[in-house]
């Protein structure tokens, strides 16, 4: 089947829109600066993996918005968790907030009426959180009613599966041909979320790393021919007492890999520079799929800040004025606000 009857198919599927950048049909993370730092969205077929940080605090809420926004467009769902109960995970899902247009306006007005320091006025107006508005958002103050998850489709995974178990439930809930791209039927839309996969709660004794990629190569070769994504977080931070290279490996068996580090516990908590975020965010895969090239971010210095309501991606910068920071920062030649890089931060290797 040609790409151009692929997209036919799925183009009425509530949720998918066409890249910006080569066309493909993208699916949102649920989260707009996720979906900005890796070009827009995720293809459909592709999987997206979360290296989990120290304490599985944020990745975790990173898995939550990609339900709520399946729960939301009304998409099917399939859950795979082990560290918490399936249905208290889906319960604390963020509800979705649509925004009156009128509002938007007005708040649009008093951010153009908003000055900075008189010292700055003249320079030009930069965005550091990335992702675009759109018309409704997550809040994560509030949880989705359970009427609206009582209409969705969603198939949980328990605590007493293994690999083998969970390879065999997913490649029963792909093969209804409503999610095979090669069956000419009316399409949806299925959510794959594997939350913290690898844990310990799934170690074995014999042979788990080989267990862990083997299942990795099937669920990826599954998901090419199929109208679904994927998001995997994995405690990564615990394989260092395993094979050296399996995370490459694991990294090389998804399409996109994003790890979330986090400041808890860390001595970058308490440095001054850090002080307005919670941690930082590298990507270290993005695969070109259906297209020549892959898409290339703006930036790769980013940070994050989790509010009461929302979970938000910044371009990482300095200070305004370093010369107050001067007892925890080492002033470095020529080192200006748009110029900062931070520490331990990878560059992309495609």
């Amino acid at each position: 089947m040609s790409l151009h009857q692929k997209r036919k198919l799925v183009s009425s599927i509530e949720g998918c829109r066409p890249s910006l950048h080569n066309g493909q049909l993208l699916v949102s993370t649920g989260n707009s600066s996720i979906d900005h730092i890796i070009g827009g969205g995720m293809p459909l077929g592709t999987i997206l993996l979360i290296e989990e940080d120290k304490y599985n605090s944020y990745a975790k809420v990173l898995c939550r918005y990609f339900l709520a926004e399946g729960v939301y467009r009304k998409h099917s769902v399939f859950l795979a968790t082990k560290e918490d109960n399936a249905d208290d995970f889906v319960r604390k899902l963020p509800q979705a907030i649509e925004e009156v247009p009128e509002k938007r306006t007005e708040l649009r007005n008093v951010e153009e009426e908003m000055r900075i320091a008189w010292r700055y006025n003249d320079l030009p107006k930069v965005s550091l959180e990335q992702g675009s508005k759109r018309d409704y958002h997550f809040d994560l103050s509030r949880n989705v009613p359970q009427g609206d998850i009582d209409t969705c489709d969603i198939t949980s995974i328990g605590s007493n599966e293994n690999f083998g178990q969970l390879q065999k439930a997913l490649k029963e809930k792909l093969s209804d041909k409503c999610f095979k791209l090669s069956e000419e039927s009316e399409k949806k839309l299925l959510r794959i979320c594997l939350n913290s996969l690898g844990s310990p709660l799934w170690w074995t004794k014999e042979d788990f790393e080989g267990k862990l990629v083997r299942f990795l190569v099937i669920l990826r070769s599954l998901m090419r021919n199929s109208t679904a994504v994927c998001m995997i977080s994995i405690p990564t931070h615990l394989f260092h007492c395993l094979e050296p290279k399996l995370l490459a490996r694991l990294r090389n068996l998804v399409d996109y890999a994003i790890e979330i580090e986090s400041f808890s516990g860390a001595e970058a908590e308490t440095n001054a520079m850090y002080r307005e975020y919670h941690g930082l965010v590298h990507i270290h895969r993005i695969t070109a799929v259906n297209t020549l090239a892959p898409f290339r971010p703006e930036t790769f210095d980013l940070a994050f800040k989790q509010r009461r309501k929302k979970f938000v991606v910044e371009k990482l910068h300095l200070p305004p004025d370093i010369a107050e920071l001067s007892d925890t920062l080492v002033p470095r030649p020529g080192l200006s606000c748009s110029s900062a890089v931070a520490p331990g931060t990878r560059s992309l290797d495609f």
